[in-house]
């Protein structure tokens, strides 16, 4: 899914012709892969790269539709841009209106369709396209980078570039009279408030949500003879695999990755399921060096961008392809967050700032930076929990924290009041209001649209994989975001409070019955992708080392001493078995974030020709 469109210039005269060997002219203003579905009639031309799963329920109220490209053509010239969120799927599209001479570009509500980076003339899937025009400069924007060595991403639409941006999945990009503006589709209203929120009971929701994912599984591998699952221990992937045995019978083929030596691994439970529900089943176990192909990796997402499951994600794309089976490939990304996370937290955020307890929290963060909470004990354990909580509406952080980043680049940032959380509500009314809050603009605008279903699939798009998500159809949505609290995460304010919490109760209350008994009553593991596998091996850790300190970012833009103490503080104790989980996975996390950032720099800034570690 390769395009580049640029509005001002002629493309043959813009970009070397040998550039252009993967794509095909459509005009003087754009190029485009063979993935990349045309149509055109008087009035609009439409580009279209991704799959439609409700096609055939939406074409029948259209005449003379052809195929997804002419529907979508259809719903525009009817509809405008409400017909958009009729869709359901992942894909992105550009749109010419011959009328009201404009160009307009839309990615999915998630996501998930091939990203679009622009300027202000010139659209393109990736950065490194971007600058074949002479006109777009390579200033990195420290801000941004920043933001990311905190976070692990940069929230769209900025990027490591100035004037570069990228568009918001469920976002109109449009182009007219050499401006652009981009419109949001599903604000915070659309999401629906408490008081709109609608009475159910429990077995109808249940029913109800049983009945669309089954709709979702199906309209997926419609017409498939095989189809493929990545599937873990838990009731995410469960649910997909039992859900599809109600509607499909065929052939399934499943992937499970884990990590060497981890006394948590899911895979037998993945292989239980496997044999339950009947699927040729390929396992694979990560050991640190899959990190060697980390460059290959950030040039498939153009940003710098680090996640703790991304090597998962990466070796089960890797493994799919590797083994060469057909059929689509079911995910069950975002579904968390679909429910909403982080109930515990929440509900403490919650009587904290209701009975006054705030205060102390902030009295404690303000003691933060002195070192003796840089250390594994229970001061850094504190810190950790009381951030958690008092910053819940902000994303997740762990990373650098933000005196770390002012230490180590040798350039001013601001990173306290990030554009993100401009949008977030002043005041919340109730315990309810607060969840539905930080399920919008933190679990879905954040963490499913920016991060999981980002990092998925473009993971998949680099290997030419046809990876689905059907906990994020359309219908699905439209019914969850009605729903009130108690049926999405079930309990008072202080059972929530307490842990006691029911998180994604009506999901499991749909599986309880069809899952195996080792996968519904285990107890909560883990969960997370121990990072420190990567950096285990001291040749490979050394060889990192050397990487970030000989890089030219080091070298021009980071204080070095910072750095050097950082990587041998890091060097004497990463062997030290006793440490606390979070404390080992913040810091290797951190070291991900560094040379992560190094290879985006020498690639993109540098415009070095990497593809792994060995090449720098």
């Amino acid at each position: 899914m390769k395009f580049l469109i640029s509005l001002q210039k002629n493309i043959n005269e813009a970009i070397d012709s040998n550039e252009l060997k993967q794509y095909r002219l459509v005009d003087d203003n754009s190029a485009v892969d063979n993935s990349c579905e045309i149509f055109e009639n008087d009035k609009a031309k439409i580009y279209f790269f991704g799959k439609i799963y409700n096609y055939n329920k939406l074409k029948e109220a259209y005449t003379d539709v052809i195929d997804t490209p002419s529907l979508i053509v259809k719903i525009y010239q009817k509809l405008y841009y409400a017909g958009f969120k009729l869709l359901d799927g992942e894909f992105t599209f550009f749109i010419k209106d011959k009328e009201n001479n404009k160009f307009l570009v839309y990615r999915d509500r998630h996501g998930a369709g091939s990203q679009v980076y622009f300027t202000n003339d010139t659209v393109a899937y990736n950065q490194k396209m971007l600058t074949k025009f002479n006109n777009v400069s390579l200033e990195p924007n420290f801000n941004n980078i920043a933001l990311f060595l905190k976070h692990g991403y940069i929230p769209a639409p900025d990027t490591a570039l100035k004037n570069v941006w990228k568009l918001p999945g469920g976002n109109v990009l449009e182009f007219k009279n050499n401006s652009f503006e981009y419109t949001e589709l599903y604000g915070f209203n659309d999401f629906g408030l408490e008081k709109d929120k609608i009475t159910i009971s429990e077995t109808e929701a249940t029913q109800e949500f049983e009945r669309l994912h089954k709709e979702a599984l199906k309209s997926r591998v419609e017409n498939s003879s095989s189809v493929q699952l990545l599937l873990s221990g838990g009731y995410d992937s469960g649910g997909n695999i039992a859900g599809l045995r109600d509607v499909y019978s065929g052939k399934a083929i499943s992937y499970s990755i884990g990590f060497k030596d981890n006394p948590w691994s899911e895979l037998p439970l993945a292989k239980l399921m496997s044999k339950v529900y009947d699927t040729s089943h390929y396992e694979y176990e990560i050991d640190g060096s899959e990190i060697e192909n980390l460059p290959e990796i950030i040039n498939n997402f153009g940003d710098p961008f680090n996640e703790s499951g991304m090597m998962v994600n990466y070796t089960a794309m890797r493994l799919v392809n590797e083994k060469n089976e057909d059929g689509i490939i079911l995910g069950g990304d975002g579904n968390d967050q679909h429910f909403g996370t982080a109930g515990r937290e929440l509900a403490l955020h919650y009587k904290y700032k209701k009975n006054g307890m705030q205060i102390a929290q902030k009295f404690v963060d303000s003691f933060a930076e002195m070192p003796i909470f840089n250390k594994d004990n229970k001061f850094f354990k504190i810190r950790f929990h009381n951030e958690k909580v008092l910053n819940i509406l902000k994303n997740d952080s762990f990373g650098f924290r933000e005196s770390q980043i002012s230490k180590m680049l040798n350039t001013h940032i601001d990173i306290s009041n990030p554009s993100y959380i401009n949008a977030l509500p002043n005041k919340f009314n109730s315990f309810n209001d607060l969840y539905n809050i930080h399920n919008y603009f933190g679990d879905i605008k954040q963490v499913i649209n920016e991060v999981i279903l980002f990092k998925a699939s473009k993971l998949a798009v680099m290997y030419n994989n046809n990876l689905t998500f059907p906990y994020m159809s359309t219908e699905l949505y439209n019914f969850l975001k009605t729903l009130p609290r108690e049926v999405k995460l079930k309990g008072s304010i202080d059972d929530c409070a307490s842990g006691k919490g029911k998180s994604k109760f009506l999901h499991k209350n749909y599986l309880y019955p069809k899952l195996p008994k080792e996968i519904t009553e285990r107890k909560k593991q883990g969960g997370f992708a121990p990072l420190p596998i990567f950096f285990k091996d001291t040749t490979r850790f050394n060889r990192i080392v050397d990487i970030i300190l000989n890089s030219s970012l080091t070298k021009k833009y980071l204080n070095r001493a910072f750095v050097e103490d950082l990587l041998n503080n890091y060097r004497l104790h990463k062997d030290n078995a006793g440490y606390w989980f979070w404390y080992k996975q913040v810091q290797a996390f951190q070291i991900f974030n560094l040379i992560t950032i190094v290879v985006w720099w020498e690639s993109v800034i540098e415009k070095k020709d990497i593809k792994t570690l060995s090449d720098l």
